[in-house]
């Protein structure tokens, strides 16, 4: 049995960020996030299934760069009563399906393995 070397890579991350910087750009959110929610659901399971070591994590790096913005934009509009109403919601789902996402599509990737 061939042993398998395994490098630590950088590109799974940085395409982690790359989806994170293109997924908000996706849908039409503002009536009804569900779709935003699956877009998330689906990129965080793609990396949970073929990167199953890191699992839920991926959810925080794809939802990295949205939190990065948004953190920015209330340094320095200091709407921070509007963040709470409108977009922390939309946020929440956002990293939740991504770590559910990849949470699953991990789990599933141990159990057939």
């Amino acid at each position: 049995m061939r042993k398998m070397i395994y490098r630590y890579t950088k590109l799974p991350y940085i395409l982690a960020i790359i989806f994170g910087l293109i997924v908000p750009f996706i849908p039409k959110m503002e009536p009804f996030p569900v779709p935003l929610a699956l877009i998330y659901l689906f990129c965080g399971g793609i990396f949970g299934f073929f990167w199953p070591k890191e699992s839920w994590r991926w959810g925080l790096w794809i939802a990295g760069p949205v939190l990065f913005f948004l953190a920015l934009s209330i340094i320095f509009t200091g709407q921070l009563e509007i963040f709470f109403k409108k977009d922390l919601p939309v946020l929440l789902l956002a990293i939740g399906s991504a770590c559910l996402g990849g949470f699953i599509l991990a789990w599933y990737n141990q159990k057939i393995r």
